[in-house]
C-alpha cells in the first residue's frame, strides 16, 4: 500500500477517533470556553465537601516545561499518599493545576486553563490516590457553598534559602520569610476571576516534600478556622523534592499516569498505519488496569527506530554536549543497520528546515513524524500533540534520546513499564558519531 493510502486510512481513524469525544460547556466558573472530557471511562461524580475536608492546591513556577510538571504530580501524589494515613488528614485530596499556554508550546493559538483528563486518564490517577481535576473540585465547592467562587484559606509561597549548604550540609528546614517572588503574585490561577486568597506566607523551604505537613501543622490553628473545609495552595511546589525517587512507590504513581484513551487512539493508529505496530505483535505488557502489571521484559516494539532529537532552545544552551544534524543522522543508519530496520520515527521541536535537512542526510531511508493537519491539531493542542509522540516512541524497537532531557525520561519510564529490555530504552545521542567521550542519561530501572 502506498504513503498516500496509508495517510487517507489514518486520517480517517484520526478523525473518528476525536469525533467519538464530545466537548460539552461546563459551568464552572472558569474562562474558558467549553471543556473536552475525552476519558472514555465515566468519571464518577464528585462528592459534596465534607467539613473535615482538606483541600491541596499546587502550582509550579511557569516557566517550566510540561514534563516537569509531571514530576512535580509525582511529589504531590505520594505526599498525599502518604498523608491521608496520619490522623487528621484522612480526608485530604489533591487537586491538579491546569495548564496555562508553557513555553514549549509554539503554536499561536490560546492553550491555556487546560484541565489534565485533556492528557491523562483521571480513573487511573485516582487508583493511586485521591485527587481531583480542577473542574472537579469547582464542583464540589459550588455545591457545598452555593457560591459562584473560591476563597483559598492558606497560601503559602515556597522559595530557596540563599545559602542551601549552610556549613556544607544540606538540611530539611523552613521558616517563614519575607517574600522574593513579587512577579509571581497572582499568577498560579492563571485565568481564575474568581479565586482570592485570605492568607499569603512565604516560606524558604528546603527538603523532602513530606517536609509540607510540618508546615501544615505549624499554621493550621493560625490561618484555619475548624468546622471548614480547609483550602491549601503550594505555590512553586517545585522546590519540595522527591522523599524517595525512583523507589516502588514513585513507580506506582508513575504507573498510575496513563495517557487518555483519545490519545492512546490516535498513536495506536499511526504506529498501526505506518508500521505495523500493535500491543499484540509489539509484545507489550499493557492489562486494563496498572495494578495487574507486573515485572516483565519480553517487549521487542514495533519495526521502528525511534530518536527524540531535542533542537530549540537546547541548540544555544548545550552546544557542547548537542550533536549536529548530519552526527545525528549518522547514528540513527548505524542504529538501522544494527536492528535490520529501514523506518525511523523521529520526535523532535526542530524546525522545518531542521527536518528538511535531516531527510536529505537520510536520503533513503523512510522518516515519519507526527503531524496532524491544523484543524486536528487546534482540536489537541501542542500538549497532546507531544504525548502522542511519546506513546509513538515508547513503542518502538529501540529508542534513542536526548542527554538530560525531560521528555527523554518520560520515554524511558514508559518503555520500562511496557517491558522493553534496559538495552533498547536506555540510549543517548552522542556529540561524535563515533560514540566516543558520549555523554550518557543515568537509567533508573523500575520497580515493584
Amino acid at each position: 500500500m502506498n504513503s498516500v493510502a496509508l495517510i487517507s486510512i489514518f486520517l480517517i481513524i484520526f478523525k473518528l477517533v476525536l469525533s467519538q469525544n464530545s466537548c460539552n460547556i461546563k459551568e464552572i466558573f472558569v474562562i474558558r470556553d467549553n471543556v473536552c472530557e475525552i476519558n472514555e471511562i465515566p468519571i464518577d461524580k464528585p462528592e459534596s465537601s465534607k467539613n473535615d475536608a482538606i483541600y491541596i492546591i499546587y502550582s509550579v513556577n511557569p516557566v517550566e516545561g510540561f514534563n516537569l510538571r509531571r514530576d512535580v504530580y509525582l511529589r504531590m501524589a505520594i505526599f498525599v499518599k502518604n498523608l491521608r494515613k496520619v490522623k487528621g488528614y484522612e480526608n485530604v485530596q489533591l487537586v491538579l493545576p491546569v495548564f496555562h499556554h508553557l513555553y514549549h508550546w509554539k503554536s499561536q493559538f490560546r492553550q491555556n486553563n487546560i484541565f489534565w483528563n485533556h492528557f491523562f486518564d483521571l480513573p487511573s490517577l485516582k487508583l493511586f490516590t485521591n485527587i481531583l481535576d480542577m473542574w472537579e473540585f469547582f464542583d464540589i465547592i459550588k455545591q457545598s457553598t452555593n457560591k459562584d467562587y473560591i476563597e483559598i484559606g492558606e497560601t503559602y509561597k515556597l522559595q530557596h534559602f540563599e545559602n542551601m549548604f549552610e556549613n556544607g550540609v544540606f538540611v530539611d528546614k523552613f521558616e517563614e520569610a519575607v517574600c522574593t517572588r513579587h512577579d509571581y503574585d497572582n499568577y498560579h490561577y492563571m485565568e481564575y476571576y474568581n479565586i482570592t486568597e485570605k492568607t499569603i506566607t512565604c516560606i524558604n523551604f528546603q527538603g523532602s516534600v513530606m517536609l509540607l505537613k510540618d508546615i501544615l501543622e505549624e499554621y493550621k490553628d493560625k490561618n484555619h478556622k475548624p468546622g471548614n473545609p480547609r483550602i491549601v495552595l503550594f505555590a512553586h511546589a517545585e522546590t519540595a523534592l522527591h522523599e524517595f525517587f525512583g523507589d516502588d512507590e514513585y513507580w506506582m504513581a508513575r504507573r498510575s499516569m496513563r495517557f487518555n484513551n483519545a490519545l492512546q487512539g490516535i498513536a495506536y493508529a499511526f504506529r498501526s498505519d505506518f508500521f505495523g505496530s500493535t500491543d499484540e505483535k509489539d509484545r507489550v505488557q499493557r492489562p486494563a488496569m496498572w495494578t495487574d502489571e507486573k515485572p516483565y521484559r519480553q517487549a521487542i516494539g514495533g519495526d521502528y527506530l525511534c530518536v527524540h532529537m531535542r533542537r530549540a532552545d537546547f541548540v544555544y544552551g548545550r552546544e557542547a554536549q548537542l550533536p549536529s544534524l548530519r552526527s545525528i543522522a549518522n547514528q540513527i543508519k548505524r542504529a538501522l543497520a544494527e536492528l535490520g530496520l529501514h523506518k525511523v520515527y523521529l520526535s523532535s521541536d526542530c524546525s522545518g528546515s531542521e527536518f528538511h535537512d535531516m531527510k536529505a542526510f537520510l536520503r533513503g531511508v523512510n522518516l515519519y513524524k507526527f503531524k496532524p493537519p491544523w484543524e486536528y491539531h487546534v482540536q489537541l493542542g501542542d500538549g497532546a500533540v507531544a504525548i502522542v509522540d511519546q506513546i509513538i516512541c515508547s513503542h518502538a524497537r529501540k529508542f534513542i534520546g536526548t542527554f538530560e532531557s525531560t521528555f527523554t525520561y518520560r520515554i524511558y519510564e514508559e518503555r520500562e513499564i511496557l517491558g522493553f529490555p534496559q538495552d533498547m530504552t536506555f540510549n543517548t545521542l552522542c556529540k561524535r558519531d563515533d560514540l566516543l567521550d558520549c555523554n550518557r542519561n543515568s537509567i533508573w530501572p523500575i520497580r515493584y
